[in-house]
């Protein structure tokens, strides 16, 4: 591994790596003040919360996949245990995420074969033109990274592998690919670096992925190999959540219910899931927020 083509930086991002020469890239992200800010807008069960961070570090690990430009978001829904899983990461690092959960999910492992029927899904908004995509991924395996792996390999035909990790202090990933190549030598070269690259990320415990940041996990996976290390891309909590988004919302709900809340409590009060920021209308506000609506609605006159 050249070490010149490494510099210190801030533990907290998303780092690209390639094996030069071979159709092998791959991703390292590792959370500490984004995760502990979802961590600390409510208060998780312990395996809640290491659910969430394992499924926040594959967000952000997606998001800063080279193939996918754009907003990457991953939802689980296993009801009755764990109803919402979410996080969301954007292409300049913007990341949230939440989870609900009921009272039996504090002592169940919620390890795929725990989630019968559970649902899980990757949304990608591509940046460049706006399009969504979806994919839903079985839950197979023994962890939520053994199920992205198989949704890899069988939806995108990329063989993938990946290690996620969760504690309340940070949350990390590793995400290694192989690239498709047209064939012959070089596909073979590259099923053979990946094959080695997988089996060293296989010795990766815990402890490792969390504590160490990527020049460091790197220089212990991969000290023998040929790599380029990419610049950081920063990531910071960020909740997309407006007061203008709310009196949508608001709009949506429509003026008659919107006006008996604000009968019944005296405003209407909304508070974001994710940011925890509240949002209170009085009357004024309300009449305000219906009152485009209405003009909108209006007749014009010819001028």
């Amino acid at each position: 591994m050249n070490d010149s083509l490494f510099t210190p930086v801030d533990p907290e991002g998303i780092r690209r790596f390639l094996f030069e020469g071979a159709g092998v890239r791959g991703v390292i992200v590792r959370l500490e003040h984004s995760w502990r800010q979802i961590l600390g807008r409510d208060q998780y069960p312990e395996n809640v919360a290491r659910l969430l961070g394992e499924l926040t570090a594959a967000t952000a690990l997606f998001a800063g996949d080279i193939q996918l430009a754009g907003q990457v978001s991953v939802q689980l829904k296993a009801s009755p245990l764990l109803p919402l899983a979410f996080a969301e990461c954007s292409p300049e690092g913007h990341l949230r995420g939440l989870a609900r959960w009921s009272e039996g999910a504090a002592t169940s492992s919620l390890a795929p074969d725990a989630l019968p029927g559970a649902v899980l899904a990757i949304t990608i908004e591509r940046q460049e033109n706006g399009v969504r995509y979806q994919g839903l991924v079985p839950l197979q395996g023994d962890s939520l990274a053994r199920s992205f792996e198989a949704y890899f390999a069988q939806s995108e035909q990329l063989p993938t592998t990946i290690h996620l990790a969760a504690h309340a202090g940070a949350c990390a990933g590793v995400l290694i690919q192989q690239i498709p190549a047209e064939g012959g030598i070089a596909r073979e070269r590259d099923a053979i670096t990946f094959e080695h690259a997988r089996i060293l990320a296989d010795t990766l415990d815990a402890s490792e992925l969390l504590g160490l940041d990527a020049t460091e996990l790197l220089r212990r996976l991969y000290h023998e190999d040929d790599l380029r290390l990419f610049d950081a891309n920063p990531v910071r909590f960020h909740c997309r959540c407006s007061r203008e988004r709310v009196a949508a919302m608001l709009r949506t709900l429509g003026r008659e219910e919107a006006f008996a809340v604000l009968a019944e409590c005296g405003q209407v009060a909304v508070t974001c899931e994710f940011c925890n920021e509240p949002y209170p209308f009085d009357g004024i506000d309300l009449e305000q927020v219906f009152a485009s609506e209405t003009l909108n609605a209006a007749p014009q006159r010819a001028q």
